[in-house]
């Protein structure tokens, strides 16, 4: 069926490759020819061999075949293959539901009739499902008796269930007691969340103060929640997981901002989530409405004092949560709002070289087939790291596309260092003179990477490239004795990125 992708982070899914029915949720056909010899199992359509098919029974050119997903899909595109055939018994037209009841087509397509044709099918938006049903007809009328795939494969994103905290709210229900009675001036001590971190270490203990204060790790007061010099009448722990499987630590806090005056203007009550992708969640249920015992409210991190406006002296509560942005939990974004689980979106990149695209894959540049750049061929064939420059600066005119299934827009920007492609410079030195009887030394200015290549034969051949460096330490009497009867040295002298030369020279014996 059709669900709500506003209750899923999404992220880019690869089709997995099928060895029976239930590999990744589960494949079933209303039909299946049944022959000695051979499988024609639903599951053979999505094998990834090209040999193999799903088939329907003969004389059956209606079929369903349902794909529930292992988890909920959002669709880009969804392609078929025909099956194989030697006549005419193949699958004329397909229709894509994501109901059982099929009550409405959600895509349509036509295959050209011959065998292993293709039908690709791209929606105008991405629709998000958790099963499709795809009902298959062929010309019956015409005496067409089978009809079946041989591949499907769908670009899509794969939805992960966003946490929900709302059924943990408000309740001291499957709690576990750590203090249960009146206390003053004393601070409890639990076992913190696994693998929690707060101001770069492990909050382990968690450190709860009958006069409302965290520590995180350690007794220092470092989350302050309306702190006075208080009391706590109970306070309790519960180690839960939430419906997608984030595991939670939930104190929660029942008492008063003044230990000698408890009474119904000075309560307070607070639940505290630590989760295990490292945000908090603040749930304010309770606090006084005499606005003389409102006390502190912040969060000590990083060196940073941060004031938090929990309280108005109304005695309504609020709603905190608290968003990492880095691993050691020494950021935080605060949000006064029930928690939400921060959203990721896909992206991709690919490039284009005038009417060629090209993928990158295994570091090198791949081609690839696309008519036209829609978000379903970023999925299926862009890619998310950058080639390196080598790879990139011998493209003349390349263009550069990013996609991002969703967030904010923003300009796309790089960083980048331009150098000339390497400069060759070219000189001769004549010793033809009867004054010059030999080399002496030859000396260089020059900095970065400089090779150099020599003639002795009138430039008709060069060595290899040389190291500069290297070359002028060469045996330089036998570099004279090596030149031709014209006695003319030819040098090319190749500087690479952003090397330069400012002079050579050649010593001559007189």
């Amino acid at each position: 069926m059709l669900i709500d992708a506003s209750k899923y982070i999404w992220s880019k899914w690869q089709q997995p490759v099928f060895t029976d029915n239930d590999s990744w949720g589960e494949v079933s056909a209303a039909s299946v020819h049944q022959v000695a010899g051979a499988d024609y199992s639903p599951f053979r359509a999505l094998d990834a061999n090209g040999d193999t098919h799903w088939e329907g029974a003969e004389g059956v050119t209606d079929v369903q075949f349902l794909w529930i997903f292992a988890q909920p899909l959002k669709i880009y595109r969804i392609e078929l293959v025909n099956k194989p055939t030697g006549n005419i018994h193949i699958t004329k037209s397909v229709e894509v539901y994501a109901d059982e009841e099929m009550t409405e087509p959600l895509l349509t397509g036509e295959f050209p009739q011959e065998s292993k044709s293709r039908c690709d099918m791209e929606p105008v938006q991405p629709f998000s499902c958790d099963r499709i049903i795809l009902k298959l007809t062929a010309d019956a009328e015409t005496g067409v008796k089978y009809v079946g795939l041989s591949e499907i494969r769908i670009v899509a994103e794969v939805g992960q269930e966003k946490t929900i905290l709302l059924p943990f709210l408000n309740t001291a229900e499957n709690m576990e007691t750590i203090s249960n009675g009146y206390n003053d001036d004393s601070t409890f001590s639990t076992e913190g969340l696994d693998g929690f971190m707060f101001n770069g270490i492990a909050a382990n203990p968690l450190y709860i103060s009958s006069n409302h204060w965290i520590g995180f790790g350690t007794g220092a007061e470092q989350l302050r929640i309306l702190r006075r010099d208080g009391c706590s009448t109970a306070i309790y722990r519960q180690l839960g997981e939430t419906t997608n499987g984030l595991q939670f630590l939930k104190i929660r806090f029942e008492g008063y901002t003044a230990y000698n005056n408890r009474v119904e203007a000075t309560r307070l009550i607070f639940e505290l989530f630590l989760l295990s992708n490292n945000d908090m969640f603040l749930n304010v249920i309770q606090t006084p409405t005499n606005a003389g015992y409102l006390g502190t409210s912040d969060l000590i991190c990083g060196g940073t004092t941060i004031a938090l406006n929990l309280a108005d002296g109304s005695g309504a509560g609020t709603q905190v949560s608290f968003y990492h942005q880095d691993e050691g939990g020494r950021t935080w974004n605060i949000v006064y709002a029930m928690y939400e689980e921060t959203d990721t979106y896909s992206f991709a990149y690919l490039l284009r070289q005038a009417d060629a695209f090209y993928t990158y894959a295994d570091r090198t540049l791949q081609e690839v087939s696309i008519e036209n750049m829609t978000a379903a061929m970023f999925l299926k064939y862009g890619f998310e790291e950058i080639p390196p420059t080598e790879i990139l600066t011998p493209i003349d005119n390349m263009q550069m596309y990013l996609w991002k299934a969703g967030g904010t827009e923003q300009l796309l920007k790089a960083n980048v260092k331009a150098y000339p492609y390497p400069q060759v410079l070219e000189a001769v030195a004549d010793m033809s003179h009867i004054s010059i009887l030999g080399i002496k030394m030859m000396t260089a200015e020059y900095s970065g990477d400089v090779t150099v290549s020599i003639s002795v034969d009138n430039g008709q051949t060069y060595t290899e490239d040389m190291v500069l460096g290297e070359w002028l330490n060469t045996d330089v009497e036998e570099l004279y004795n090596s030149l031709s009867e014209e006695k003319r040295l030819f040098l090319r002298f190749t500087l690479h990125d952003n090397a330069a030369i400012s002079r050579f020279k050649i010593t001559y014996i007189n």
